[in-house]
């Protein structure tokens, strides 16, 4: 079943920049033991994050939204904290710049 308007809303949205990897301290990298940072650091790997509320989300970790009735609300992908939120992502053209919200169900 899609998406309805009336189904959750999306609030406290944050406009920033992504976070490359290049960018994040030796204490921040460790929040993402699972990525390779040897081949990071290679250069034959890559991987972006965003901040939103002071929290580092690895982009890797958004799903893809392709439905519609989501992403004709702007947002391209989401990233599920709970059953009943979830971090959403919208990236801008120039792909360096995002706003993040925080959707609820209602």
């Amino acid at each position: 079943m899609p998406f309805r308007d009336e189904d959750f809303k999306v609030i406290h949205r944050e406009y920033g920049d992504v976070v490359y990897d290049c960018e994040l301290t030796p204490d921040e990298r460790k929040q993402f033991d699972y990525l390779d940072w040897d081949a990071i650091d290679a250069g034959t790997d890559s991987a972006s994050f965003v901040r939103h509320r002071g929290e580092l989300y690895d982009l890797g970790s958004f799903m893809r939204s392709t439905d519609p009735s989501v992403t004709r609300l702007g947002w391209h992908g989401r990233h599920d904290d709970t059953f009943f939120s979830a971090i959403v992502v919208h990236l801008d053209p120039d792909g360096d710049h995002v706003i993040t919200g925080l959707m609820l169900s209602r």
